[in-house]
C-alpha cells in the first residue's frame, strides 16, 4: 500500500510538472457556440495562428498545450478571420476569458490574470479616447479654413493627448516591471526639456525644431526594455524601429551610426538582438532610397561575417558574404572600378580615359527585352545631355560576347554610334562582380572624378538626377 501511494503521488507530481510547463487559456464566448476559433499572435508587422479549438454549444473551449507559449500580445480570431480581442501572455499562462458576441471588447473579462485585467481597462480607456479624437479630427477638417476654430480644436486635441500621457505615467508608477508597463513605455516619445534659445536669434523656431530633432534622435529608445523579448511578439517594437529608421533618420551614414547604437542596446537579449540586426540588414531591400546598400555592407561585415550572428547557417552566410563582396566595390562615393573594353571599331578604351563632367555607364545586352526599350531611350536622353557644359558621355558595355553580331546590328538599327560602345570578351575587368551586374540594363552615373554618384537608376530619372546633383553643388 505504501509503495502504491508513493507511486500515485509521483505520478501526480509528474503531471503537475508537465502542466506547469504548458498553457491553459479557458475561453467562453456567449453567442458563439459550435464554432472554430483561433489563438493568434503578432510578430513584428505580421500575424500568425498558434492554436485552434472548437467551442461547444455554450461557446466554451480551452486553448491548451504542454509547452509554454512565447510571451507577447495574443488575440482570438473569429470564424470570419477577424480579430475579436487582444490579451497579454506572460509567465502565468493559466487563466480564463469570458465575453459576448454582441460586444467582444466591451464585455471582455479576465479571471486569474491581473495583468490582463489592467490591460483590458487600458484598452477600453484608449478606445474611448480614440473615438473622441476621431470626432475632433472630423471637426478640424470641417473648420480648416477658420483659424480661430481650428486653434480651439487643436487645443482640445492636445489636452486629450496630455490626458493619455498622464494615464501612461500612472500605469508606469502602479505596475513597474510588468509587460504591460513595457508596452506603454515603448509607445511614449521623449519628453523635451525646457530648451533655452536666445531671443535675439531671428530664426528661433528653426533652432528650436533642430534642438527637438536631435533630442528625439538621441533619446528615442530610452524607454524601450530591450531585455524583454515579448515585445517582439507585438507590433510595437517593429513600429518603433521602422518609424525611427524610415522617418526620423535618413542618410546612410546616420542610419549606420544610430543602427549600431540600437544593436548594442539590443544585445542584452539574444532574440531582440537577432531581430534588430536582421531588420537593419534587410532595410536596404525595404526602401527605395539610393545608397542604402551601404548598410548591407557595414552590418553584414561587422556582425554577420564576424561570427556574431550565430543563428545564421552556412548556406545563408555564404549568400550574405556574396552580397557584401559584390556590393562593396560599387557603393556610392567610391571611385568606380576600372572598365576596359574593345570598342565597336576594334580599339581598346578604358573608363578612366573618358574626360567628361558626367559619365553614364550602362551594362546591357541586345537579347534583353528591357534593354531593347530602355537603351534607345537612354540614347535619346544622351542626345539632349551631351551638349551641357563639361559634357556628358556614355560608355555602353555589352555583357554577352557571344551576341556580338546582334549587338552590332542593334547599334546600327538604332543609330547609337555617337557614344562609346564596347564589350569585354576577355573579362579583363570582372565587371559582373565589381559592378554587381546580375540583371540588365544596369546603369551607373559617375562624376568627373569617376566617383559613383548614382546606381541602378531608371533611365527616365537621369536628367532630373543630374539637375538635382548640380543644384546641390555636387555633394554626395
Amino acid at each position: 500500500m505504501k509503495m502504491r501511494c508513493l507511486f500515485t503521488n509521483l505520478l501526480l507530481l509528474l503531471g503537475l510538472n508537465l502542466f506547469a510547463g504548458g498553457y491553459e487559456i479557458k475561453v467562453k464566448v456567449n453567442g458563439l457556440g459550435n464554432k472554430n476559433v483561433y489563438l493568434g499572435y503578432y510578430f513584428a508587422d505580421k500575424t500568425y495562428v498558434k492554436d485552434t479549438i472548437h467551442l461547444d454549444e455554450n461557446g466554451a473551449g480551452v486553448f491548451k498545450g504542454n509547452k509554454k507559449l512565447d510571451g507577447g500580445l495574443y488575440f482570438m480570431v473569429l470564424p470570419t478571420k477577424t480579430i475579436a480581442f487582444e490579451f497579454l501572455v506572460t509567465e502565468k499562462q493559466e487563466f480564463s476569458i469570458t465575453t459576448d458576441s454582441t460586444d467582444y471588447t466591451g464585455k471582455l473579462k479576465f479571471k486569474g490574470s491581473d495583468e490582463n485585467i489592467y490591460f483590458n481597462d487600458y484598452q477600453r480607456y484608449i478606445g474611448k479616447q480614440n473615438k473622441k479624437m476621431a470626432k475632433l479630427q472630423e471637426r478640424l477638417k470641417a473648420n480648416e479654413s477658420n483659424a480661430d476654430s481650428s486653434k480651439i480644436i487643436k487645443d482640445e486635441m492636445q489636452k486629450m493627448q496630455n490626458q493619455v500621457e498622464t494615464e501612461w505615467k500612472r500605469i508606469l508608477k502602479e505596475y513597474p516591471g510588468t509587460f504591460f508597463a513595457d508596452i506603454i513605455k515603448i509607445q511614449m516619445t521623449p519628453e523635451f526639456p525646457d530648451f533655452k534659445v536666445d531671443e535675439k536669434i531671428t530664426n528661433k523656431d528653426s533652432v528650436l525644431s533642430i534642438l527637438k530633432y536631435y533630442y528625439t534622435k538621441n533619446h528615442y529608445f530610452d524607454l524601450v526594455n530591450f531585455s524583454d523579448d515579448k515585445l517582439l511578439r507585438t507590433q510595437l517594437y517593429y513600429n518603433r524601429l521602422n518609424t525611427f529608421f524610415t522617418q526620423i533618420v535618413f542618410q546612410p551614414d546616420t542610419l549606420i551610426a544610430e543602427g549600431e547604437k540600437v544593436i548594442e542596446k539590443a544585445k542584452v537579449n539574444h532574440d531582440v538582438f537577432k531581430y534588430t540586426l536582421e531588420y537593419l540588414l534587410n532595410l536596404p531591400f525595404q526602401t527605395k532610397r539610393m545608397n542604402m546598400d551601404k548598410l548591407l555592407v557595414y552590418f553584414g561585415e561587422k556582425y554577420f561575417l564576424s561570427g556574431q550572428a550565430d543563428w545564421v547557417d552556412t548556406a545563408r552566410m555564404a549568400k550574405i558574404r556574396d552580397r557584401v563582396v559584390k556590393t562593396k566595390p560599387n557603393l556610392i562615393g567610391n571611385i568606380a572600378p576600372e572598365v576596359k573594353i574593345i570598342t565597336l571599331d576594334n580599339n581598346i578604351r578604358t573608363l578612366s580615359s573618358i574626360k567628361a563632367k558626367y559619365t553614364i555607364l550602362a551594362f546591357w545586352e541586345p537579347s534583353c527585352g528591357h534593354c531593347k526599350k530602355l537603351i534607345p531611350k537612354l540614347h535619346e536622353i544622351y542626345e539632349t545631355l551631351w551638349q551641357r557644359p563639361g559634357g556628358v558621355e556614355v560608355m555602353a558595355v555589352m555583357t554577352q560576347p557571344n551576341l556580338k553580331t546582334d549587338w552590332e546590328k542593334f547599334i546600327d538599327d538604332n543609330a547609337m554610334t555617337d557614344w562609346i560602345n564596347g564589350y569585354d570578351p576577355y573579362y579583363w575587368t570582372d565587371f559582373r562582380n565589381k559592378y554587381d551586374v546580375y540583371s540588365t540594363p544596369t546603369i551607373y552615373i559617375l562624376n568627373e572624378k569617376k566617383q559613383i554618384i548614382a546606381k541602378r537608376i531608371d533611365v527616365d530619372q537621369i536628367p532630373e538626377f543630374i539637375d538635382s546633383f548640380e543644384k546641390s553643388g555636387g555633394k554626395l
